[in-house]
């Protein structure tokens, strides 16, 4: 069969109406129909939804819900993403009303920007009774960090870092060659600058207890460095000796906020 061809003349629009205007118009295709505009193509529903059907049936609908644009899926199914390879990436499961990354990791593109909590608390005590300054994670980060000092020498084991929001807990085991007889109790390596000061124990293994000696380590903010004192010295000297004849290990294990 020839093709057809329907066309306004110069300078007029086509239209294809039926029943007057008021009722619908049917366009069938044994094959492919194809819609090719120089210019936009614009669907303009008067009663707010476009229906998405296969075969007659209908399988999800384009609204307008005060202006949003909503995509709604028919009962119980979900809305998926696929890649350029048609595997699903993303998956909408709207009867369920949960997000499902298929493979693949969130990014933020954005510094500063992460997980809203705001509007996750259930009842007003979830809140508790401190003043909130934030409901916002921004960050994650895990690796390994390398206490040093200049004053001895020491080998250095599990010496891990992980970073959650303002928070990071540090562990290291640092062993000396025989016991050790260093005084400098200032240590450099942290992974990020200290935003507060901590203060907390600091377990020593070694071969004399006897004199019930333990230690404390300590951030100071705006340092990327912690101290090491045996209990009960003054901190503000920094010159406690906290390697000597007694200790062979130390067991580092410091949670602080950047």
């Amino acid at each position: 069969m020839a093709t057809r061809t329907v066309k306004s003349d110069s300078g007029n629009d086509l239209k294809l109406s039926n029943n007057g205007g008021t009722g619908s118009v049917t366009i069938t295709d044994a094959g492919d129909l194809t819609i090719d505009s120089p210019a936009d193509i614009v669907l303009d529903a008067e009663g707010a939804d476009i229906t998405l059907k296969d075969g007659g049936t209908a399988f999800g609908t384009l609204k307008q819900a005060s202006g949003h644009l909503v995509i709604q899926p028919t009962s119980s199914k979900e809305i998926i993403l696929n890649d350029q390879a048609g595997t699903a990436s993303l998956t909408v499961d709207t009867a369920n009303q949960r997000v499902s990354i298929n493979n693949g990791n969130i990014a933020f593109s954005t510094a500063d920007k992460g997980i809203d909590f705001s509007g996750a608390q259930t009842s007003a005590t979830d809140a508790g009774t401190g003043t909130t300054t934030s409901e916002i994670l921004t960050s994650y980060e895990e690796g390994t960090w390398t206490p040093a000092n200049t004053g001895f020498s020491f080998a250095v084991t599990h010496n891990r870092y992980t970073k959650i929001g303002r928070i990071v807990n540090v562990t290291a085991v640092m062993e000396t060659a025989s016991g050790g007889t260093g005084t400098a109790a200032v240590f450099t390596g942290l992974p990020f600058t200290a935003g507060g000061t901590f203060v907390g124990p600091v377990v020593a293994e070694g071969v004399n207890w006897a004199s019930g000696t333990y230690m404390q380590a300590y951030t100071v903010s705006g340092q990327a460095q912690f101290y090491l004192v045996t209990c009960g010295d003054n901190i503000a000297t920094n010159t406690a000796p906290v390697f000597d004849a007694q200790y062979d290990y130390v067991f580092i294990n410091i949670t602080y906020t950047v």
